[in-house]
């Protein structure tokens, strides 16, 4: 079986779990890459044939012509993940990425929307021509750190606010219910009762623009955009995913755990939903101050 072969195979498990085609489309990406690799460098096309030094070798000449770390190492995963997959299915008699060291990425520290940031984008989004329903976004987004296709998704079905929850269908269509507080709950009600008016009684998306139709995964985006250009913030200040880490922060720093903060992100592992802890710098040397062994010596 060619390489290309197994990429196929790996696809149609790939949809077989309902991956979403933003998924599919991430690991293409690393097929035609290394494809041209094996054949530039003429290099095995037998996926049985390839070893962990050819992988080496792709991974290194990447990291040459000058790809971001984050970009080898996208890559990297995304070739661990199919080979893996291959030996689960007992499709290869050996794992060439069984013994492959993943490239290093330097941690940064990624843009969290903070409650002050909230306030202002709120404030300012009174000078545009839909301030209850955008009001009632940023209040959700910040209450719930749902997903921006997540947000977009909601049905009106979804919102069982007699029980403050919202039925959320995240990545692979796996169903989660997620809580929401009073103050978001109330700028929600408002912005039905008072604001939304969809273009005919068949829309069911929560959201929607001026003409009434469903409020896409890029409309968000873009009024996002436009909010933070109106306080004066760069984009990335207050981007999407910003608000679903500024939401983690928040839950975490007012004593929420990591376990219950997991099944609201409806992330898969912990180790996922571990990485917001490393978001809690200035809290920790509170702690340290607080609790410090050396200081109590």
């Amino acid at each position: 079986m060619t390489t290309d072969e197994l990429w196929q195979d790996f696809y149609l498990h790939l949809r077989a779990r309902r991956r979403s085609e933003k998924t599919i489309v991430f690991y293409r990406t690393t097929q035609r890459v290394f494809s041209r690799f094996v054949k530039e460098h003429q290099l095995p096309e037998q996926a049985e044939q390839l070893t962990i030094r050819h992988l080496r070798l792709f991974l290194r000449h990447l990291e040459e012509s000058g790809l971001a770390p984050g970009g080898v190492h996208a890559h990297a995963r995304a070739l661990r993940a199919l080979f893996n997959w291959a030996e689960r299915e007992d499709l290869l008699d050996h794992n060439p990425v069984k013994r492959l060291e993943m490239p290093s990425v330097a941690r940064r520290r990624l843009p969290t929307v903070t409650p002050q940031q909230v306030k202002e984008l709120v404030k300012v989004s009174s000078q545009l021509d839909q301030p209850k329903r955008d009001t009632a976004l940023l209040m959700l987004m910040f209450d719930t750190g749902l997903r921006i296709q997540e947000v977009a998704n909601l049905q009106l079905d979804d919102l069982l606010l007699e029980k403050g929850l919202l039925r959320v269908t995240g990545k692979g269509d796996k169903e989660r219910f997620v809580p929401i507080g009073a103050n978001s709950m109330l700028a929600l009600k408002v912005y039905l009762r008072r604001e939304r008016k969809p273009l005919h009684d068949r829309i069911q998306a929560v959201f929607v623009n001026r003409m009434g139709r469903p409020l896409t995964k890029s409309g968000m985006t873009i009024r996002l955009h436009k909010l933070t250009r109106l306080v004066g913030r760069e984009r990335a200040e207050c981007a999407p995913h910003a608000f679903r880490r500024g939401f983690a922060v928040e839950f975490l720093r007012n004593g929420g755990d990591v376990f219950t903060l997991q099944q609201i992100l409806g992330h898969s592992s912990l180790d996922m939903t571990r990485r917001y802890v490393t978001f809690l710098d200035d809290d920790l040397r509170a702690a340290h101050l607080r609790y410090s062994p050396g200081d109590r010596l």
